[in-house]
Order: structure tokens, then C-alpha cells, then sequence
């Protein structure tokens, strides 16, 4: 069966233009256009995101993306034609230039069409459309992607954009609008059309995953599932194959949590094990954790870890931080937590806004390309002669480049190299003649002046003062992460101040919203990806204060998003209904740009099941049912996540009189495999329930310790 396309893409340009009799006929029988006020102007002024900010001044009449623009469509007989973009991907500023100064692009958007700019950041389910839509072009998706839409909320044609150069915008634009707006004189054919199709795509949309009951099937789907992650595994190249481009953190925690599990036979925890350090040891090594300023790099450009896409983001950072300290608790590999506190500091750093939130990302200055790397000259000339045969070692820095020719095949990247520790430091300093303390100080000084050079060839992102809801949530299991990592009691302060702060910020009203405000437009109305975050960052404060309170508004978020995100009884969607524009409900079930909506829902539903919440029934069917685990085992290790902890995690009841000391012990356990809470019948007892079962009372922070070792 031939996939769907769009419009312009499946049918010859003849075939979609009407004669002109049935076009003067048409024309004819057409009300008159209605032309609201708002379509005179650029609504942005005020909007809630960099991106859609930075074309406040645009002359393009720019509106919002919410369910009113389709009544606007309506009334002025016009396409809606939606640029989807994020200030995480640099192209869609440069895109957006390069519209506003072409005054014959401004002036169709205005005249001939709803011109809509989205936030894909906020409105989490045109990222995933895109997703959806883009293989249909040939192409896979990239941001901006351009949809051109109906007033009845269907599809009609679309485009990912990768930008390299202004021609790609224009090419996209000189090309298309011309057939589009002759494609609109017959707009009884186009609505019928696209509304068929999108028809068609219901229809066709995946069935809910079957009903997996029986303990025993799910742990062998658990089984099976991390067997056929770990058959992917070479340990000659340590690379696993099939793992994509971005940061593997969801394969990471996976693997972690296989490694010590008592669910698996042996051999799978022990080549768990080995597949973990290996694609640790490939990812440490690489220029993906930056060694100049300690970010994190969400995903990389072409086939090679030591060529990162250039622009970061506070998400990245706070789920690196997590599933690093996660490994360190459960695995203790060496360097893991350094990474998660790196994390941690460079969001500080950076994204950090005035009021204490956090930003999704900054706005950056252009799009950034070879400034990140460094020519041999251009090293030589930055550094002394001994820093410069430091970081030499350190980045095995080469005259004619450090970076394969497979990354680069045109040889864009000849001569030059990308800076990481590829070796630790006490082997560099070996190798260039170094002591260990000349090898620090020269480091740290090299270190600050390859920071400021790259700064002047590339300046850094301006900052957001915009807060943004999901790396809001991230940020707190991010501290709740490091806090049972260390025992350090700042990151639980700082977890807790920024948790509640969250719930003022955006959760003022009954519903979440991803800004702040108390009543937040219906853009910005909180999706269901974002409920997944905030009863994850709820969960993880209850673990880590032993107050319920956190417990229980965890189970009100997925009480909301039971009643409210849920289509027709099996389907889980990213908007409320008060607030889709397409009319396409589908499911976020892979994991395409980090957790899907609907594994994560699975974590916690097993985390609010171990602590004795009823699970809401609207969610049942994803706390019973499974994917295929053995055909696509890696875009689905959230799922394996969960099966994880539904097959291995420990229940502790904590006797509100037990010592402090012993409380505290049970708050710094590593997050979600101990499930903990708080007991006014347990006295001064901790009652350990283990999954297979049988249960223990611990009466001494000894005997705790003892438990958990064992366990470990």
C-alpha cells in the first residue's frame, strides 16, 4: 500500500487545478471573506517563549498557535500556514530572518494565508506530527518544519526544513507558494481531500498495545527485551548498534538498572554490565560532555560522538544528571557522578532565570558550525607551549584534524579537531612530561582560555527569562538525583525550594501550564508530557523528604491526566481537547526525542502502585499492557525502565520515630528502586519489602546498611 503524502507531493499540479469555469463558478457562489483584526497584526508581542519572542517585531502578521485560529481560518477563506519551530535548533532563527526579509514571502504569508509561528517546546504535539509526517517527504524531521493546514484542523502539505543556507528558505518558498495558492481555488477539493486522508490516517493509527497481565510474561518481556538490547552491543567498537544520534541517557538507564538487577539470570546482568561501561567509556571519552565547560551535548551530527550538534538546553542537562547519579548510586563507575555535578552547575550557569526557575535554552547569536572546532594553529596561538602539549594528549589534537572522514565526507571538516578528554589526565601529563600538579594547573589555565577563545568566535546564547515548565520538573529530580548520589543535603534544599516554586509557578490553576501564570492562554496549556515530569519530579521529592505531601500530588497529576488525556478509552494524547488545533490523536509510544509520554506514564504508574495509590482506571490499560519489546527493544527502554522496577524494586515503610539517621539513609537510597514511605504504625521500625516477596524489620542504621549492600 502506497504511504501518504501531501497533497502537492502525491498529485501531478494539473490534476489539482480546477478549469476556469468551475473556478469563475466557484468563485461566484463564495461568501464574502470575514478578515479579522487580529490577522492585520503580529500577535506575539508578550508571547511566552524566546522563539516565538524573537519575531515580536516580524512584519509577518504571525499568530498563535490555539483552536481559535482554526474559526479565524474559516472566516477569511484562507490556508493556515504553521512554521514549527524551538530555540533548540539555531536553524529556525536563521529561517525566520530570512522571512522577514523577503518582502514578496511577508506579503503572501499576510495576504494569502493564517501565518502561524509554534513553539514546539510548548506545544509538544507538532514536534511529534512532524515527526510522523516527515518520512512521507523522503526526509527525516528537522526543525523548521513548514505545515500548511486547514481550518478544519487536517493536514494539507508539509516540508522539514534543514537549514544550511538562506537559499533552502528560499528555494522552499519560491517553489511552493505559487502552487499552493492555486491549489486553494478549488478549496471544496483541498478541505474534502485533506479531511479524507486524515480520515484514512485515524483508521490507521497503531492499535493500543496488548494486555501482558501475568507477572511471569512481563518479566520474561522484561527479559527478552534487555537480551535483545544487549545482542546489539559490539564490544569490539563499543557501540551499540541502531542507538541513533542522540544522547543515549534512556540506553544508559536501562542498562544501569539491568546491571544490578536480581530479575535477570547472570549472564544478562553480566553483559548488561559490560555493554554499560563500554558505551560509558565511548560516550566519557567524547567531545558529547564538553571538557571546557562541563555541558552536556543532547545529540550528534552525523555518526560521530566528537562532532555534537552545538546548542544545549537545560533539559539535557538536568536528565543527564539524573541518569548519571543513578549510575554512580547503583554501579559506582568512576567519573558518572563528576558528569551529573558538571550537569547540574552548567544549568545553573546558564539557564537559571532571576526569579529561580529555569529556561528551556537561550537565543543564540547564529547558527553555530565550524567555530566550535580548532585548527592546530589555532590551539598554538591560544595556549603556552605546555598547555597546548597538554591538550594535545588530552584530544589527540592532529595538523590535519582529530575528526574521521566519515563524519565529514565532503571534507568540510579537514584540518580540523574537536576538544574532549579523550585520556584521563595523570596518562596525558605522562605523555607530554608533565607532573600530576603541573598537569592541573595547566589544565585549568588552558582550559579558561579555550573557553573565552571559543566564546569570541562563537558567542554564547543570549539568556531566556522565560521559565520553562518541563525543565522545571527535570531540575528538580536532577537535585532529588544528586542528593541520593551524595548525601549532600544542599541538593535536597535545592530540590525542594525549586519543587515548590513549580507548583506556584505552574501549577497555579487546577491545571499545568508550561509558563508561568495563573491563567496562562490555552497555547500554553499544559500537555501531557509535562504531567509525566511533574508527578516524576513529585515522586522523587516524596522519596527524598519522606512527605507525603509530594506522594499525593504526584497521584493528582495522573488523576488529571487520566480524565483528561485520554481519547475514546486506549489512546493517550499530548493535548487537551480545549486546546488541539490538529485533529490527529495520536500516541507518543517511541522514545523520538528523549522518554515518550507514555513510558514514562508507565514509570510512574509503578511507582505509585509500589506505594499503595490506586491507579487511576483511565490509566490502567498502560500499567497492563506492553509493546513489542523484542523487535524494537531500544526505542522503548522507558518501558524496559518500568518493567525494571516492576520486577526488582523494594518497598520500605519508614516508622515516623525511627532515628534520624536511618531516615535518612532510606532518603539518599538511589531513585525508584526503592520506593519509600512514611508510617505513623512503624514506630521506630523500617519494614523492608523485597520484590520477591518476603520482608524484613530493620531496627539499626547496621542492619540497613547490611540490607541495601546486599541488595547492591
Amino acid at each position: 500500500m502506497f504511504p501518504f503524502r501531501p497533497i502537492l507531493l502525491l498529485l501531478p499540479l494539473g490534476i489539482l487545478l480546477p478549469s476556469c469555469e468551475q473556478q469563475s463558478a466557484k468563485a461566484e457562489a463564495k461568501p464574502e471573506p470575514i478578515i479579522h483584526e487580529d490577522l492585520g497584526d503580529n500577535q506575539l508581542p508578550g508571547a511566552p517563549s524566546t522563539f516565538l519572542a524573537a519575531a515580536d517585531q516580524s512584519p509577518v502578521h504571525w499568530q498563535r498557535w490555539d483552536p481559535d485560529i482554526l474559526t479565524r481560518a474559516k472566516d477569511s477563506q484562507r490556508l493556515i500556514f504553521a512554521v514549527i519551530g524551538s530555540s533548540r535548533y539555531p536553524g529556525c532563527f536563521e529561517a525566520m530572518r530570512v522571512i522577514d526579509d523577503r518582502a514578496s514571502i511577508v506579503r503572501r504569508l499576510n495576504d494569502e494565508f493564517v501565518p502561524v509561528l509554534v513553539d514546539l517546546d510548548i506545544c509538544r504535539e507538532t514536534s511529534l506530527l512532524a515527526s510522523i509526517l516527515s518520512p512521507e517527504t523522503g526526509q527525516a524531521v528537522s526543525f523548521p518544519f513548514f505545515l500548511v493546514i486547514s481550518h478544519e484542523g487536517a493536514p494539507v502539505t508539509w516540508q522539514p526544513l534543514q537549514y544550511s543556507s538562506p537559499e533552502d528558505v528560499l528555494d522552499f518558498f519560491d517553489n511552493s507558494l505559487d502552487v499552493i495558492s492555486r491549489l486553494w481555488n478549488d478549496p471544496e477539493y483541498v478541505l474534502s481531500d485533506s479531511a479524507s486522508k486524515i480520515q484514512l490516517r485515524k483508521s490507521r493509527l497503531p492499535k493500543p498495545d496488548p494486555r501482558v497481565n501475568e507477572p511471569e510474561d512481563r518479566l520474561v518481556a522484561f527479559q527478552t527485551g534487555i537480551r535483545r538490547i544487549n545482542s546489539f552491543y559490539d564490544e569490539d567498537i563499543q557501540t551499540l548498534a541502531g542507538a541513533g544520534g542522540l544522547f543515549p541517557f534512556g540506553l544508559l538507564d536501562a542498562l544501569a538498572l539491568a546491571s544490578t538487577s536480581d530479575a535477570l539470570p547472570e549472564s544478562t546482568t553480566e553483559k548488561s554490565q559490560e555493554a554499560l561501561n563500554g558505551i560509558l567509556g565511548e560516550l566519557l571519552n567524547s567531545a558529547m560532555i564538553d571538557p571546557l565547560d562541563g555541558g552536556i551535548y543532547p545529540s550528534r551530527r552525523g555518526n560521530s560522538w566528537n562532532l555534537p550538534s552545538f546548542h544545549r538546553n537545560c533539559a539535557t542537562q538536568a536528565r543527564a544528571a539524573r541518569v548519571f547519579a543513578r549510575i554512580h548510586s547503583l554501579t559506582g563507575h568512576p567519573g558518572a557522578l563528576e558528569v551529573a555535578r558538571k550537569a547540574v552547575r552548567f544549568a545553573e550557569a546558564n539557564y537559571r532565570t532571576q526569579d529561580g526557575l529555569f529556561s528551556l535554552t537561550g537565543k543564540p547569536a547564529s547558527a553555530p558550525d565550524l567555530e566550535w572546532l580548532w585548527t592546530e594553529e589555532q590551539l598554538k596561538s591560544t595556549l603556552s607551549e605546555n598547555e597546548f602539549n597538554l591538550w594535545k594528549q588530552l584530544s589527540d589534537i592532529r595538523s590535519l584534524g582529530n575528526l574521521p572522514s566519515e563524519a565529514a565526507p565532503t571534507g568540510r571538516l579537514f584540518r580540523l579537531n574537536s576538544l574532549r578528554i579523550q585520556r584521563p589526565l595523570n596518562q596525558a601529563a605522562e605523555r607530554a612530561g608533565l607532573s600530576r600538579n603541573e598537569a592541573s594547573t595547566l589544565f585549568e589555565s588552558g582550559r579558561k582560555k579555550l573557553l573565552k577563545g571559543r566564546d569570541s568566535r562563537m558567542a554564547p546564547p543570549r539568556p531566556d527569562s522565560n521559565p520553562s515548565a518541563s525543565a522545571n520538573f527535570r531540575m528538580v529530580s536532577a537535585y532529588s538525583a544528586l542528593f541520593t548520589a551524595t548525601g549532600d543535603r544542599s541538593y535536597l534544599d535545592r530540590a525542594l525550594a525549586l519543587g515548590k516554586k513549580c507548583r506556584t509557578a505552574f501549577a497555579g490553576t487546577r491545571f499545568l501550564n508550561e509558563r508561568p501564570g495563573e491563567s496562562a492562554e490555552v497555547m500554553s496549556d499544559g500537555r501531557a508530557f509535562t504531567y509525566t515530569l511533574a508527578t516524576q519530579a513529585a515522586l522523587d521529592l516524596g522519596a527524598i523528604t519522606l512527605e507525603d505531601e509530594w506522594y499525593q500530588w504526584a497521584r493528582d497529576m495522573s488523576t488529571l491526566l487520566g480524565e483528561h488525556f485520554i481519547i475514546d478509552g486506549e489512546r493517550l494524547v499530548e493535548a487537551r481537547e480545549a486546546s488541539r488545533v490538529v485533529d490527529l490523536n495520536f500516541e507518543d509510544r517511541m522514545m523520538t526525542f528523549g522518554e515518550s509520554t507514555s513510558g514514562l506514564l508507565r514509570i510512574n504508574l509503578v511507582r505509585l502502585g509500589a506505594l499503595g495509590f490506586q491507579i487511576p482506571p483511565a490509566l490502567r490499560p498502560w500499567a497492563e499492557s506492553l509493546p513489542d519489546l523484542r523487535s524494537y527493544p531500544i526505542v522503548h527502554t522507558d518501558v524496559l525502565r518500568a518493567l525494571a522496577l516492576e520486577t526488582g524494586n523494594a518497598i520500605i515503610v519508614v516508622g515516623n520515630k525511627a532515628p534520624a539517621e536511618m531516615r535518612e539513609r532510606v532518603s539518599t537510597l538511589p531513585l525508584e528502586c526503592y520506593v519509600r514511605r512514611d508510617s505513623e504504625t512503624a514506630g521506630d521500625a523500617i519494614e523492608v519489602r523485597m520484590a520477591d516477596g518476603s520482608r524484613q524489620t530493620v531496627t539499626s542504621l547496621d542492619q540497613l546498611q547490611a540490607l541495601v549492600e546486599g541488595q547492591n
